[in-house]
């Protein structure tokens, strides 16, 4: 009987070895990473007939609505990244967050399909930030501790290729499917993706954590900053958020992310509206513009980490910092009256599809940038001080920080280019993000 208990106790569960090996817990990350994006992206072609049609608000209020919406994600994230990044650095395991943020979407999602007021689809659109962030936090937290510091900038550069496929693909299924079927068949579709994320989810089974990377596995990367900040004595107790925020390094990269969101996400709010008036394009064309955006990233995103990982950061960032200003001003001038070499409609219309694709192609050798680097500042800070931000470490944390620039970003983004592209233009409006 008790040989008979003891074999019990040793049977491994079906498929351990796979369901709980490293490639498999990304590919996993992966999943959840494109179904929230892909919800982001779903809801932008259709906000605006949503507000229209189903909430029956003003035309002359579209706008503001519309951006607020959107920025009221970004700003639910600001709030709710740091505890939720607090928390999951205390947390041994990540499938149970992973599995919350899950129900939390699937709520979220049913609000806004099904709602008739404002109230409704605000909480709906705040449950959604939640998730998100939860899933971007522990998410590339996971992905981090089973990744090589050599390694890193590739990865990303994968994670960064399947959120662009989230942002791409759920833009253009929904502006598709708004022209073509019915309001719940075009809702299906976003529900079917948060079915199989959570089918995904239940399959993973954690891998064994392994051992902090020591100084000699660091890579020889150059950082985006030079080492002057060199890391000073510091103790165990240290204080993580002073730590990281007296860090010039650090500063520097979530000022990047923060400045990069802001201007990717003004689009969000302002081209539907300007595309149509400007050129008289409707929902799935407005889809495939996106496309334009962010379709180079499937491609770009590994090439940008591969480049991070072989030559460092701070010359492709800077170099794409320069060019994305100069693709804003084509962007804003292409079908302007004021500008006759871009006013009329077939120059105009090709000149803003190329500047959006230049744009999505530049992209990713910025937004790469920070989960890589400040990944490896955390490694090396704890390398160098062995529990200097307890015993889990601080890598949730500090992707909280990263959650919460990118979630100013997508507040800030909706917001500025509404409000200057009311106050001074679409044309002005890209000018000013690009200085």
């Amino acid at each position: 009987m008790d040989n008979f208990h003891s074999e019990n106790r040793g049977t491994i569960p079906t498929g351990t070895r796979w369901r709980s090996s490293k490639w498999f817990n990304i590919v996993i990350v992966l999943i959840a990473l494109f179904s929230e994006t892909f919800l982001y992206g779903f809801i932008v072609p259709i906000l605006g007939p949503m507000i229209k049609d189903r909430l029956h608000i003003d035309p002359s209020r579209i706008q503001q609505l519309t951006s607020a919406v959107l920025a009221l994600h970004g700003a639910i994230s600001v709030i709710s990244g740091p505890i939720i990044g607090h928390f999951a650095d205390k947390m041994e395991s990540s499938r149970v967050p992973l599995l919350v943020s899950m129900l939390g979407c699937i709520i979220g999602t049913l609000m806004v399909a099904s709602a008739h007021s404002v109230t409704v689809l605000l909480v709906g659109r705040s449950l959604q930030g939640i998730s998100e962030s939860m899933v971007w936090i522990v998410g590339f937290t996971t992905v981090t501790e089973l990744v090589d510091n050599d390694q890193m900038g590739s990865v990303m550069g994968l994670l960064a290729s399947f959120v662009s496929t989230g942002m791409l693909a759920g833009p253009i299924a929904s502006g598709f499917l708004l022209e073509t079927t019915e309001y719940w068949v075009m809702w299906s579709v976003p529900l079917l993706v948060l079915a199989l994320n959570l089918l995904a989810r239940l399959i993973m089974v954690e891998p064994s954590p392994e051992k902090v990377c020591e100084p000699e596995c660091m890579g020889e990367t150059t950082s985006l900053l030079s080492d002057q900040e060199e890391t000073q004595n510091l103790s165990t107790g240290s204080n993580f958020w002073k730590v990281m925020l007296c860090d010039s390094r650090v500063i520097t990269i979530l000022l990047l992310s923060i400045t990069s969101t802001t201007v990717s996400t003004s689009f969000h709010a302002t081209l539907p509206l300007h595309v149509q008036e400007a050129f008289g394009w409707g929902p799935s064309m407005t889809g495939l513009l996106f496309a334009c955006l962010i379709l180079p990233v499937l491609f770009v995103g590994p090439l940008a980490g591969w480049v991070r990982d072989k030559f460092g950061a701070r010359f492709p960032a800077t170099a794409s910092l320069v060019l994305q200003a100069g693709m804003l001003d084509v962007a804003g001038v292409s079908g302007n009256k004021h500008f006759p070499w871009a006013s009329t409609q077939p120059i105009g219309r090709a000149l803003y599809v190329v500047s959006l694709l230049a744009v999505g192609t530049l992209r990713p050798f910025m937004s790469a940038v920070g989960p890589a680097e400040l990944s490896t500042i955390v490694k090396e800070y704890q390398a160098r001080t062995p529990g200097i931000f307890g015993p889990q470490g601080g890598l949730s944390r500090v992707f909280s920080m990263i959650d919460v620039s990118v979630s100013l970003g997508m507040m800030l983004g909706p917001i500025i280019g509404g409000f200057l592209t009311e106050v001074v233009g679409y044309t002005y409006m890209n000018c000013a993000f690009s200085k």
